[in-house]
């Protein structure tokens, strides 16, 4: 069995007692908080009015240029799963028909054109993707104490449903005519593209145009009001804005509300250390696809993120509450040296993308690889069989094969070592460790003894610091 986690006691959303000046709970004031809302249209706080009066039907749109998502695209996401968890419709978009067209915001490169064979298994794989996301999402926040009874409505969708249909002509004559082609020569992303030395070609330069027209279609179809994404999508955000205005207002349209037709918000990008855009275009992608990335360096990537950016993480990737990520990171600044609130961050999006048993392994496998972050760390031999489960580093050996023979021999039988020699010499100079408390071997002619077996059966074995070896007695 792997053991659960402990993690800050789970608060039931819905039922949380706020101060008596904090004023009613709002939607869009809490992703502010959280680093979810970097920049919002429409006049100051209506966007949070119109959200906490009504259900809102709200959409992001991912591209489908890559056979996975990454962690930058968590940001988008994460505000879908909020506005759904908080009673709205979250609609995901996947981009069947623009990703073969390529959207030049935040590029300074032409995105490499998308294969049909290749764009269907990308779709596919995105399709999938963003479901599991949402309901993984729906898990994890109920047992992080969200009620369930007051979650909204989630669907997919694709663009490809509507933009194949569409003849050239007609999307002109209904299209083209409501937009202006100095405001999209005024795009920052289109700007950037034409200043550049690559340039800009037309299928790049209209993807605005189609990236409006889903906003449009989506506000025409199911009364979506709110488009989510990235910062480096203002621009073709805003594009769709008006486009919405400028349509209705032909066919003599209004408001149904004192509120605007439509808004815009988008999430901070995510970025490397030295500042350029994180995804798979840059070679620097932490993938959500296991196979690509596995839940164990998903949970790598954010336990060695540094102390600087934790809070601001826990807070954007985690449905844990602001309250619980400011008691976490006071008790992680009590001794920072034990990386508490990067485990703690490490396990809840690990638990969120895969769930809770893999994020348990995961937990353990790093206990055991580079050391437990608190002394009273102990695990079973169960839970390392079952952490380890398919891993190369767990080994079987018959009992009567380990208990007794030399230490030099079992290294080179596991693997640990290639010749006697080498052996000798990691011995000789304290290199050996055996448990989990990583006592040294310096005896060259040490032999395994019963006592060092975990539960009678797991042998634990490190060599220096780069190789570990689990060996199940059986």
């Amino acid at each position: 069995m792997i053991r659960t986690l402990r993690r800050p006691k789970a608060i039931r959303w819905g039922s949380v007692v706020t101060p008596a000046n904090a004023g009613p709970y709002s939607l869009v004031k809490e992703l502010k908080e959280r680093g979810l809302a970097e920049s919002i249209t429409g006049p100051e706080g209506q966007l949070g009015s119109f959200v906490d009066s009504q259900k809102v039907v709200v959409y992001a749109g991912i591209d489908p240029t890559a056979n996975s998502l990454h962690v930058g695209h968590l940001l988008p996401l994460m505000n879908l799963l909020h506005f759904y968890l908080h009673g709205h419709h979250s609609i995901g978009l996947i981009g069947k028909a623009t990703a073969s067209v390529g959207d030049p915001s935040g590029r300074n490169t032409e995105r490499d054109s998308i294969e049909s064979e290749r764009l269907r298994n990308s779709f596919e794989s995105l399709w999938a993707q963003v479901g599991r996301f949402f309901e993984s999402g729906r898990v994890y926040a109920i047992s992080r104490g969200y009620d369930d009874a007051k979650f909204g409505t989630r669907e997919l969708v694709t663009n490809g449903e509507w933009l194949d249909k569409i003849r050239m002509v007609e999307f002109l004559s209904t299209i083209g005519k409501h937009v202006r082609v100095g405001q999209m020569l005024a795009r920052e992303s289109v700007k950037a593209r034409m200043e550049s030395a690559q340039g800009i070609n037309y299928a790049e330069f209209t993807y605005q145009l189609l990236q409006s027209y889903d906003f449009w279609h989506l506000h025409q179809s199911k009364g979506c009001r709110l488009q989510i994404g990235g910062n480096d999508q203002y621009g073709n955000i805003t594009a769709g804005i008006d486009l919405i205005s400028r349509l209705r207002k032909s066919k003599g349209e209004e408001s149904p509300d004192e509120f605007e037709l439509a808004y815009g918000l988008t999430v901070p990008l995510l970025t490397t250390a030295s500042g350029a855009k994180f995804g798979k275009s840059a070679s620097n992608a932490v993938w959500l696809d296991e196979k690509l990335t596995t839940p164990f360096e998903l949970y790598q990537y954010f336990v060695k993120l540094p102390d600087k950016v934790v809070e601001k993480h826990l807070k954007i990737f985690t449905l844990l509450s602001p309250s619980e990520v400011d008691v976490a990171v006071e008790e992680h600044f009590k001794a920072s040296e034990s990386r508490s609130a990067q485990h703690l961050l490490a396990k809840e999006v690990v638990t969120l993308i895969h769930g809770e048993t893999k994020a348990s392994r995961a937990f353990i496998q790093t206990q055991l690889l580079f050391g437990p972050s608190s002394d009273s760390m102990k695990f079973s031999a169960q839970e390392i069989i079952d952490a380890f489960d398919g891993d190369g580093r767990l080994v079987e050996m018959p009992k009567a094969e380990l208990v007794g023979e030399m230490v030099s021999k079992i290294m080179r039988r596991v693997g640990a070592v290639k010749t006697r020699s080498e052996a000798d010499n990691i011995l000789r100079g304290g290199g050996m460790y055996y448990g989990q408390e990583g006592k040294k071997i310096y005896d060259l002619k040490a032999s395994i003894q019963e006592d060092w077996l975990l539960d009678g059966s797991i042998l634990l074995l490190r060599v220096g610091k780069g190789k570990f070896v689990i060996v199940h007695a059986v």
